[in-house]
């Protein structure tokens, strides 16, 4: 794994936290607005802060990571408990019932996004990173990134897209296309570009959204691969909930 990969993997302990509960910024935020018609900018300031009041949830998954060079697949059960505010998360990743990481991210208004991972002391194997994640894919922090430009609006699966993209803002030089679904405003793809690449070099779909209570939309699967196909990775999400947090 390059440095680039190294540095990007500590980037998706954070898509795992919310990949299973996306939520619908025209339901949630108040003034509502039109997505479809909304300027690039109007559009992801609303799908960057879809909550208006604070919030936890819990996520039970599974994962599967295959790869050209092991003989036999990694397999792994992941539990997330997650709190969500306004400009922050709060993040606890169970793998395995054995590594437990915490994850914070910060989405401050006017400031670049934020992650703190904790790891383990007694890392077992197989590790998250083992599987392929990154933390930035777990939290979707990438679609913080500064918007470069909006791209002819494209179908994919049965849903019209507006397409993004966003530049990596700590000024390492990649980029990002993200795919998001027009009419509710949650990401269903994204490709990531290094430096002055043409190509993608891995890429992410989101599967099986299925409307929730409260505005938000449960995934069931998502999956990961690498361009080249070395690798991919799988998590299918089991259970899913958000519940508001009571006074």
């Amino acid at each position: 794994m390059t440095e680039i990969r190294k540095s990007i993997s500590i980037a998706c302990v954070a898509l795992l936290a919310v990949a299973a509960l996306i939520a619908e910024p025209a339901q949630l935020q108040a003034p509502e607005i039109n997505l479809d018609k909304a300027t690039p900018q109007e559009f992801l300031n609303a799908v960057r802060e879809p909550l208006r009041t604070d919030a936890w949830g819990e996520i039970n998954g599974r994962i599967t990571h295959a790869a050209k060079n092991r003989d036999n697949n990694l397999k792994g059960e992941i539990r997330v408990r997650i709190t969500f505010a306004k400009q922050s998360l709060h993040a606890q990743i169970v793998l395995n019932d054995k590594n437990v990481y915490a994850l914070e991210q910060a989405n401050a208004s006017g400031k670049n996004t934020s992650i703190k991972l904790d790891f383990p002391k007694d890392e077992a194997k197989p590790s998250l990173f083992d599987f392929g994640l990154e933390p930035e894919d777990l939290t979707f922090a990438f679609i913080y990134w500064d918007f470069i430009e909006e791209l002819p609006r494209v179908e994919s699966r049965m849903r019209d897209c507006r397409i993004m993209r966003l530049a990596d803002p700590t000024g390492k030089g990649g980029t990002v296309l993200v795919w998001f679904d027009t009419r509710h405003g949650f990401p269903m793809e994204a490709q990531w570009f290094e430096k002055n690449a043409q190509a993608p070099w891995r890429k992410l779909e989101l599967k099986g959204a299925k409307r929730h209570k409260n505005g938000l939309w449960f995934v069931k699967e998502m999956r990961l691969e690498a361009i080249d196909k070395s690798w991919k990775t799988q998590v299918k999400f089991d259970h899913a909930e958000i519940n508001p947090v009571e006074n």
